[in-house]
C-alpha cells in the first residue's frame, strides 16, 4: 500500500472512474467508465491495490480505454497521463493519444506498484479525441490503479517525500444557521443547518541541502497548490481513499538555517466543506416491471447529489418516468419521451437535465434534484422498462 497521505493533484479529468472502485456490471467485466479493447481477461482486484479498495487486473492480449468528452475544446493544450501499475514484465504500457499522435510509457517490471507517467503531449489542433489506454500483451499480467489525467506537465506532488514534511493538519467544521427571534417566545427559531466553507490549516517545513535547493523545493510546493487557472481547485489526498477539493487561501513562511530550511503555515479553503471518495460508484438497476423497487447503501456521512441516467435499453421508449427516493421523500417526474437506445441524464448536483444530450428542463417541471443520505436509500420507479444508473461520490463531513 502506497503512502497516499498529503498528496496534491491538479484537476483530474479521470476523477469519476480512474480509481476502478465501481464494477456495476460484475467483477469480470470492464470497470465502470472503461471499455475493453481486443480480448484480454479483466478482473477486479482487491489485494494488489494502491489507492482505495480496488484495482484492475489485465491479462493480455488487450486492455482498457476511456475517452474524455468534448475533447475538441482542449485543442492545443498539454496533457499528462499517469497511474500506479505493477507487473513482473516491462511489456505492459500506458498510452495517451488524440487521434493524430500518441505517447506511451512502459512499466518497470519490478513486480511492485510504481508511478508511471507518459511524456506530456500537446493535443493536435485537428485532434479527433482525447483517449487513455492501459495495455497488456499476450501471456502477461499487470495491475493498474489510480489513473489520473491532468492538464500541464505535472501530476502528483508528494508532501511527505523528505524535502517536504507536514507536521500539522487542522480542519475546522463550520455550520451556517439562519436564526430568528419569535415574538413572545423564549429562544430563537433556526429553520435549518447547512455546511459552510471549511478552512484547513496546514503546518510543515521544506528543507534543502543549500539555499538554492530549498528555494526550488518551495517553488514546487507553490506550483502544486496554486493553479494558473484561478477557477481550478486542487485535489488534496489526506487518506488512502478520500480527497478534499480546495483553493489556496493563504501561505506564510519563514527562512531559517541560512535559507536552507523553510517553515510554513498554509490555509486551504474547501468550498463544499466535505471530503469525497476518490472515485464514483454506480448503482445499476434493470427495470423489468411497471412498478419496481430497489435499494442500496450509501456509506458517506454527508449528503451526495448523484447523476441519474434513465437508459432506454430495453427495446422501447420511456414515456412514463417517476422515480422516488422513499428515504428522503424526494421525487422525479419527467413528462417527456426518451427514444429507444438513448438516455435521459439528470445531474442533481449541477441541476441539468439532458434528453439525448439536449437540455430538457421544461419536462422536468417541479421535480426534485434527488440526494443520497447516509444508510440505505430505498427507491421506487414507475414507468417503462429501462436501465437506471445512479452515479455518485460518497461524501464525508
Amino acid at each position: 500500500m502506497a503512502n497516499s497521505a498529503f498528496k496534491i493533484l491538479p484537476k483530474n479529468y479521470l476523477e469519476s472512474w480512474g480509481e476502478f472502485e465501481s464494477w456495476a456490471y460484475g467483477a469480470g467485466s470492464a470497470p465502470d467508465g472503461w471499455v475493453i479493447a481486443s480480448s484480454p481477461t479483466i478482473a477486479q482486484e482487491t489485494s494488489n491495490i494502491n489507492f482505495g479498495n480496488n484495482s484492475v487486473s489485465i491479462t493480455g492480449a488487450g486492455g482498457l480505454f476511456t475517452t474524455i468528452p468534448d475533447s475538441t475544446s482542449y485543442r492545443g493544450r498539454t496533457f499528462t497521463f499517469g497511474c500506479y501499475a505493477m507487473s513482473s514484465s516491462t511489456a505492459p504500457y500506458i498510452k495517451l493519444s488524440d487521434g493524430v499522435a500518441e505517447v506511451t510509457y512502459h512499466l518497470d517490471g519490478s513486480g511492485a506498484f510504481a508511478e508511471v507517467t507518459t511524456p506530456h503531449m500537446k493535443l493536435d489542433w485537428n485532434n479527433a479525441y482525447l483517449r487513455v489506454d492501459l495495455f497488456c500483451p499476450t501471456g502477461v499480467q499487470a495491475y493498474f490503479d489510480s489513473a489520473v489525467l491532468c492538464q500541464g506537465e505535472d501530476l502528483f506532488t508528494n508532501l511527505s517525500n523528505g524535502d517536504t514534511a507536514i507536521s500539522g493538519w487542522t480542519p475546522a467544521l463550520a455550520l451556517k444557521q439562519d436564526e430568528f427571534d419569535i415574538s413572545q417566545n423564549q429562544g430563537t427559531f433556526i429553520p435549518e443547518t447547512r455546511l459552510s466553507t471549511r478552512n484547513i490549516r496546514l503546518q510543515g517545513s521544506i528543507v534543502g541541502s543549500d539555499a538554492i535547493s530549498a528555494r526550488d523545493n518551495f517553488d514546487n510546493l507553490m506550483k502544486s497548490i496554486l493553479a494558473w487557472d484561478e477557477k481550478e481547485k486542487r485535489n488534496v489526498y489526506l487518506y488512502n481513499d478520500r480527497v478534499s477539493e480546495v483553493f489556496l487561501k493563504s501561505l506564510n513562511w519563514n527562512y531559517v538555517r541560512t535559507l536552507s530550511y523553510i517553515n510554513f503555515t498554509m490555509v486551504m479553503s474547501n468550498p463544499s466543506s466535505v471530503t469525497r471518495s476518490i472515485g464514483r460508484y454506480r448503482n445499476r438497476a434493470v427495470i423489468s416491471s411497471t412498478v419496481s423497487e430497489f435499494s442500496f447503501n450509501y456509506g458517506g456521512t454527508a449528503e451526495s447529489k448523484p447523476i441519474i441516467s434513465f437508459i432506454a435499453s430495453q427495446g422501447q421508449t420511456i414515456s412514463t418516468c417517476f422515480l422516488q427516493n422513499l428515504t428522503t421523500g424526494q421525487g422525479i417526474i419527467y413528462s417527456g419521451t426518451v427514444p429507444s437506445g438513448v438516455a435521459l441524464n439528470i445531474d442533481c448536483s449541477e441541476g441539468t437535465v439532458l434528453n439525448s444530450s439536449v437540455s430538457d428542463l421544461v419536462n422536468f417541471g417541479t421535480s426534485d434534484f434527488l440526494k443520497l443520505v447516509r444508510g440505505t436509500n430505498y427507491f421506487r420507479f414507475s414507468g417503462q422498462n429501462c436501465e437506471i444508473n445512479i452515479d455518485y461520490f460518497e461524501r464525508f463531513i
